[in-house]
């Protein structure tokens, strides 16, 4: 072996993880408008969730002062 072979085998070896590297990142973003739909659908359920449980116990308060101000009347 000379010195130049130990190089090459470094730099083939390199290419080949770096191409399979560049294949998996590929294949796992295969689908990214898919997971990226599915994160908004799960964002808009947590927001919509976060607004009833607002809404209710602004209801709720509300319900309370009119309650107060009823029972003083």
């Amino acid at each position: 072996m000379n010195l130049l072979q130990p190089g090459k085998l470094r730099q083939i070896a390199k290419r080949i993880i770096r191409n399979e590297k560049k294949l998996k990142l590929y294949l796992l973003n295969l689908h990214w408008l898919k997971i990226k739909k599915q994160k908004l659908r799960r964002r808009k359920k947590t927001f919509v969730k976060l607004w009833k449980a607002k809404r209710i116990n602004r209801l709720y308060k509300q319900k309370l002062v009119c309650d107060i101000i009823n029972f003083k009347s």
